[in-house]
């Protein structure tokens, strides 16, 4: 699966970086006649943060043109960026790094959430603790995400001592709406790893629902000193809108910085918004948010750990160093790095 997965990552990459060059430069000098930024994203909990600002007005009253472009999931979203559609994106930090290792001439801008991942089971399964994985049918989601690497490197291999690929029976791409029907109803499955809201949704609507392992928890415990959860979306910018685009990706931080700020000081109120973009009951936002967390600042140290991950399981060929993966020159000052990690 895992070398099936690459095969095609390497020739989907080939195929749009191939003409990347040429429609990046094209694409930098439509943005200067028009200024309009254009920002891909999805309307999930983590990157719901672009949908925010437009509703806030922050975008226009910082000056920012910008033309919010919706994906159904990441991979269709790196194409466009890749092929120079795109000015800026929020992104998994595992594909971020996938794609840029392939050639794609990106960096990281800034954070934008960490957490969000449950491993759930049901009470009737008997599993109540992760080694008791070895043997089941465990739902998953499309190889090379976050979810995925975590899944596999750090919860399987590291906390459950198991051999992934061998001890458990993973059931791959697996999307999360369709994650609580093959584990609660139609019983297809024996546990399964998800994120938020879609957590918190099947813990409301199924009474049986068990949390064998929420990973942001256990990262908390593990590291009681960190100010924020483990990355898993951040921002990233063509590496052309940043050169030649400086001021410009400087307002558009300005103005998500003051967004994730929103959303921070103001939950109430925020998690109304982000319910309506994402026609969800306030409750389950107001529940899927105790184990998520908004913020621009980067912890380039756990963001290297996060990316660990892939690298153990071979869909990263080597963890980049912080100079070439990430540029927070445009960031505000008050969401400076919260930790150099090692260049």
């Amino acid at each position: 699966m895992k070398m099936a997965f690459r095969r095609f990552l390497a020739v989907g990459v080939a195929a749009v970086i191939s003409v990347a060059g040429i429609n990046s430069a094209l694409a930098a000098k439509k943005q200067a006649d028009t200024g309009i930024i254009k920002v891909g994203t999805n309307k999930a909990l983590g990157t719901v943060t672009p949908y925010v600002a437009r509703t806030r007005g922050i975008f226009t009253k910082r000056g920012v043109t910008a033309e919010i472009v919706d994906f159904s999931d990441g991979s269709t979203l790196m194409e466009a960026f890749a092929s120079g559609q795109l000015d800026v994106a929020l992104l998994g930090i595992a594909p971020t790094a996938i794609w840029q290792g392939k050639g794609v001439p990106l960096k990281i801008v800034a954070a934008a959430n960490g957490g969000g991942h449950v491993l759930l089971t049901r009470q009737d399964t008997g599993i109540t603790d992760v080694k008791q994985l070895k043997g089941k049918k465990v739902a998953t989601p499309k190889p090379g995400t976050v979810v995925d690497t975590l899944f596999r490197a750090h919860i399987s291999k590291k906390v459950a001592g198991l051999d992934p690929e061998k001890d458990i029976q993973i059931v791959s791409g697996v999307a999360p709406a369709d994650m609580p029907a093959a584990l609660f109803v139609a019983r297809e499955v024996d546990a399964g790893i998800t994120w938020e809201p879609f957590a918190s949704q099947a813990e409301a609507k199924f009474k049986n629902a068990r949390v064998l392992y929420d990973a942001a928890a256990e990262w908390k415990k593990a590291n009681r000193k960190a100010a924020n959860f483990y990355p898993t979306n951040v921002v990233i910018a063509r590496q052309s809108f940043i050169d030649q685009h400086p001021e410009e990706l400087k307002r558009f931080l300005g103005a998500y910085v003051e967004t994730i700020d929103f959303i921070n000081t103001k939950p109430k109120e925020a998690n109304e918004i982000i319910a309506k973009e994402l026609k969800l009951e306030t409750a389950i936002i107001t529940n899927a948010r105790k184990r998520i967390d908004y913020t621009a600042a980067v912890d380039v140290k756990a963001a290297l750990e996060t990316l660990s991950w892939s690298n153990q399981l071979g869909y990263l060929k080597e963890i980049p160093s912080e100079k070439k993966l990430f540029d927070l020159s445009c960031l505000p000052a008050k969401a400076a790095p919260l930790k150099k990690g090692k260049k």
